[in-house]
């Protein structure tokens, strides 16, 4: 069975800005990892609410976090990078994510995607802390903290089940 070996994970805010009112930043998520011999990194840019996951063979969190529009090189390489799903596990919006977790339980990418997950949705002032946790560590070994968007959808799963008994 594959195994994921996180080497390290990083967290941080983009500075945001103004448009018709001030904007919050975006929410960056990074998560190096080992598959066999090769090292990735799993990316996650949460804009809005709304995730966007990218898989890198190097380190983008810094570019990331400073969001410099200029830098085409940098969005290109984005773009290129840009994935919709990880080892059969659709990523997207996270109600399809958790979907798909739902439908293969078992596939092995599952605790890298809901610790990328956590990491991204985490309070900043436990950031510190998660990080120290999943550094060094197989992510199939971890007790991954379900994050809030985790329990609302396992929340509207119940509802469904409730409203279905009637």
């Amino acid at each position: 069975m594959k195994r994921y070996y996180i080497e390290e994970a990083k967290y941080g805010v983009t500075e945001g800005g103004i448009a018709c009112g001030p904007i919050s930043g975006n929410v960056i998520g990074s998560v190096r990892f080992r598959d066999g011999d090769r090292v990735w990194w799993l990316n996650s840019a949460e804009v809005g609410g709304c995730p966007n996951y990218y898989l890198t063979d190097k380190d983008v969190f810094d570019d990331m976090v400073k969001e410099d529009f200029d830098d085409e090189g940098h969005w290109n390489y984005m773009d290129e990078h840009f994935v919709s799903e990880f080892s059969g596990i659709e990523l997207g919006e996270y109600c399809d994510t958790f979907d798909s977790i739902s439908s293969d339980p078992n596939n092995p990418a599952v605790p890298l995607i809901r610790c990328l997950i956590s990491l991204v949705r985490c309070c900043e002032e436990d950031v510190e802390d998660f990080i120290e946790m999943v550094k060094g560590i197989y992510a199939d070994e971890m007790e991954i903290p379900v994050s809030d968007v985790e329990e609302d959808y396992l929340d509207s799963l119940e509802e469904d089940d409730e409203d279905e008994k009637g």
